[in-house]
Order: structure tokens, then sequence, then C-alpha cells
């Protein structure tokens, strides 16, 4: 693990540091760089997270204008974009010797994009979204985050990459050396199957529980709306997945979860995860992905219409209601 101790900003002195996209990821690393004070210019398109970086006042520019001014430039844009973008807006204003750095290692990792010989190339992936990452930093702390140097021309890449993560706040928690093919097939794999398989556990609990006539409202906050389940997945990041249950659990709640641990997923379940995580590694998603894209996107049309018609939703729209929010 690398940490404060481990990192210098003497080694981006006097760089330029490009921040290219506005959206989620873009603006907490664009306000953490600026507050740590770091040179940066911001490359947007023209759209309404442009009018937002103007509006933080920040040196808002094109995307090529950005990249042609910076000597290090970070990708904080979505995955599909990246290819586009980066052939026409960015790849020709890299020089030799600049630092090109992704959040995500989706693209390189399938070779969407391939960044030029003479270029340093380095993942810098947080394991925590937009907001926390700038909240933390205002707080003195920070996040963990994934770490990979990919291509090392200049020798300085890894000094270079550390000094970012530094300036975002990232040493502050801890920076952890993980290869940027093993970040991209864990993000996917997390994506597609453990955050379904809770999603559709939460589904199915309330399914359960409304067609044995328990009223829909006191069963999603039950469930987990109250936020007692998302804070002991906090603390269990801390202190351990069964720890949790160990420390925080009354003797009832750690039997009755101990009483059928191991039994609720089978085998069945094990194999899912395992042709996923072979479809991922062996580039199927990826195809899936494209057609889906090309399609502009129609199952996810399909997804939003389902679950905004659901019993589970209507229940969630009554308990806004109830607590006065919208």
């Amino acid at each position: 693990m690398y940490f404060d101790k481990d990192a210098s900003p003497r080694h981006i002195e006097g760089e330029t540091v490009a921040v290219i996209g506005y959206g989620v990821q873009g603006k907490a690393f664009a306000a953490n760089l600026r507050d740590s004070g770091v040179r940066l210019v911001v490359g947007n398109r023209d759209d309404e997270f442009r009018q937002a970086a103007l509006a933080d006042a920040f040196d808002v520019r094109s995307i090529a204008e950005a990249a042609s001014a910076a000597s290090i430039i970070i990708l904080l844009i979505p995955d599909d974009a990246h290819p586009e973008v980066f052939a026409e807006h960015i790849a020709p204003h890299l020089r030799d010797g600049d630092l090109f750095v992704i959040a995500h290692g989706f693209s390189v990792r399938f070779g969407r994009i391939t960044p030029p010989s003479g270029v340093d190339v380095a993942l810098l992936a947080p394991k925590m979204f937009g907001k926390p990452i700038r909240q933390r930093y205002l707080e003195g702390s920070g996040v963990l985050s994934f770490l990979d140097v990919i291509s090392d021309v200049s020798g300085r890449a890894l000094h270079r990459v550390l000094a970012i993560a530094q300036a975002v706040g990232f040493t502050r928690y801890g920076v952890m050396p993980v290869s940027h093919v093993t970040e991209t097939e864990l993000d996917l794999f997390q994506e597609q199957f453990l955050t379904p398989l809770l999603i559709d556990g939460f589904r199915m609990a309330f399914e359960l529980l409304a067609e044995a006539d328990y009223e829909p409202v006191p069963a999603l906050l039950d469930m987990y709306a109250s936020g007692e389940m998302g804070e002991m997945m906090v603390e269990a990041a801390t202190i351990g997945l069964y720890e949790v249950i160990e420390q925080q659990g009354s003797p009832t709640c750690r039997f009755g979860v101990e009483r059928y641990l191991g039994t609720l997923l089978g085998q069945d379940v094990r194999d899912k995860g395992r042709r996923i995580l072979d479809d991922i590694q062996g580039g199927g998603f990826v195809e899936a992905l494209d057609q889906e894209a090309a399609a502009d996107y129609p199952t996810l049309a399909d997804y939003a219409a389902m679950y905004r018609s659901s019993e589970l939703t209507k229940a969630h729209d009554q308990l806004r209601s109830a607590l006065g929010s919208s």
C-alpha cells in the first residue's frame, strides 16, 4: 500500500493537469486537485457539465484544448465515450513523456483505446463515487484507490501518479497496487453478479412478505429502506462481514443469521457466477455491451419501465410521501 509518506507534490511541480469530464468523478477530482494547489484545466464538451465547471470557477476548455495544454491527462468520462473522445480529441495532443491516467481499466483492458508508445499510462481507480471523494477530502481523510503503472516510459510514472493520488486525497487512506486487468474484471463482476444478487434478494424478500399480507411500507423499511442494512455494510467494510453480525447483532439476530447462512444460495448460483466471470474474461460481455449500445440501450429502458411499475417502487413512493420527501 502507498500512503502520504510515499508521495510528494514535487513530482508534478510545474505541470498542468487536465481533468477530462466534469461529471460525478471529474467534479470531485478537480475540486480536490485545485484545493491541493495543483495547476489544472477542465476539458468538457459544451453541455450542462461544462456550465457547472464554469460556475465553479474552473478554467474550462474544449477537450482537445485541455489535452493540448496539459502534460498530465486524467480521463473521467463514461467508458462508452472513450474510443471516440480519445482518438479525436486526446491522442493527437499527447506528447512523449506525458502521463495519461484512467480511472477504470475497461478501455485499455479490452483494447478500446491504445495510448501512444511514448506516453506514461497509469490506472488510478477510486473505490468510491464522487461525493465521498470530495467530502472525505474536506474532512481531512480520503478513500481507497487502486493503482497500476501500465506504461512507464519516463521512469517517473509511479511518482507522478502518486502525486496525483495524494492531491486528490487517496494516499490519506491508502493506495493499493492492482493491475488494470484485475481492476476491470473485479468491477464488472461486482456489477454483474453481486449487485443483481443483492437487488434480487431484497426484491424477493419484499414480494414474499407482500404475498403473506404484510403492509408494504413497514416491510420495505425492515428489509432495507430504514438504512440499518446499509449502516451494517459500512461497518462491515471496517471490521469484517462476519464480525459485524457478531459485534452488532443480538443473540436472537445472530442465531437467526447463522441458522440459514450458507443454505440459501446453492451450487446453481455459484455456477452462474462462474459463467458470468468467464463471460467477462473472455470478452462476451463486451460484445453484448457493443450490441446494446449500438441499439441505444433498449434493455435499460425496459428495465426502467419494469421497476418503476413494480410494487416495491410503489411502496417506496408511499414511504417518501409519508416522510415528506420527494
